[in-house]
């Protein structure tokens, strides 16, 4: 059998991880010095609280005690693992992640352990991970699965935008002046990851506008494959979540969508009222999300 495994800042509807059995390995968020496993020891809506608060939270990546145990639990048990990580550019997760699996495999040789870089997060590596699994549960070989998941990591498609430029000088990706010019001036950015980092795509000013902007490029990137699971991630914003959805199906009705709140440790860097939107560029071999029931919340 294979494990399939994540870390918190891959965003999928909790019966997915529970329909397949996904193991989920945290990582951290500390709060004027107190650390939290995100998603176990503070949740989505208290965090989003604590952001309004003016608190600027810190993160750290996966325990790697925590992630050694559950690695020897599961060859332990005779199973294999592909570890889906967080982006290696954006978080040490993926290196200690790979180290610790090299040292396991040495004491349980028999058992195969592939660290896989997701290039991303949050919804776009949920995206990766719901089909791998449907790949596992489908009985497919493991160099199979890893060929496979290794296409759609090179196919998947971020597009998010902030709700505010303050959070990006926050996190000291812009100049303070400008986060603080831009907040006034309504302009928000619409960003998407590309070589595994955050990048800023354009600025629009007024939140209509971001809304029409991302939409119109949602549909220039995915006019290849239109007929996909998108999924649409919010950092408390269900309001504006639930309208692009609703503007989604206007323009791509053969598409399914699925709502879900962005986890703590990448509200972190994308603040309050924040949306993303993730996808697959071209369709991939073996794509059958559609066929998968999911439920956003």
């Amino acid at each position: 059998m294979i494990r399939l495994v994540v870390d918190s800042t891959c965003d999928m509807p909790r019966q997915i991880i529970e329909k397949y059995g996904i193991a989920v390995v945290p990582l951290q968020v500390v709060i004027e010095g107190k650390s939290y496993r995100d998603g176990v020891d503070i949740k989505n809506r208290e965090f989003y609280d604590i952001l309004r608060q003016g608190v600027m939270p810190q993160t750290s990546q996966i325990n790697p005690a925590d992630t050694e145990v559950l690695f020897r639990e599961i060859c332990r048990a005779g199973d294999d693992v592909i570890y889906l990580s967080f982006s290696s550019a954006m978080s040490g997760s993926f290196w200690m992640a790979k180290t610790i699996a090299e040292e396991v495999n040495e004491d349980y040789p028999e058992r195969r352990l592939c660290v896989m870089d997701s290039e991303g997060g949050c919804a776009a590596t949920g995206i990766i991970a719901m089909q791998t699994a449907r790949w596992i549960a489908a009985g497919r070989g493991f160099d199979e699965i890893v060929a496979m998941t290794e296409a759609a990591i090179a196919n998947i498609q971020h597009l998010f935008t902030l709700d505010s430029l303050n959070w990006l000088s926050k996190g000291g990706r812009v100049a303070k002046p400008v986060g603080y010019v831009g907040d006034k001036l309504q302009i928000k950015p619409i960003l998407h990851v590309a070589d595994k980092s955050m990048h800023i795509v354009t600025l629009v000013r007024g939140r209509k506008s971001t809304i029409s902007t991302i939409i119109k490029m949602l549909t220039e990137r995915i006019k290849n494959f239109p007929e996909q699971l998108i999924m649409i991630t919010h950092a408390d914003d269900i309001a504006t979540a639930e309208h692009i959805r609703d503007e989604i199906h206007k323009v791509l009705p053969g598409a399914k969508t699925c709502l879900l709140p962005i986890g703590c440790v990448l509200a972190t860097h994308l603040g309050v009222g924040g949306v993303g939107l993730f996808f697959m560029k071209n369709k991939i071999e073996g794509y059958d999300l559609l066929e998968e029931e999911v439920n956003g919340f």
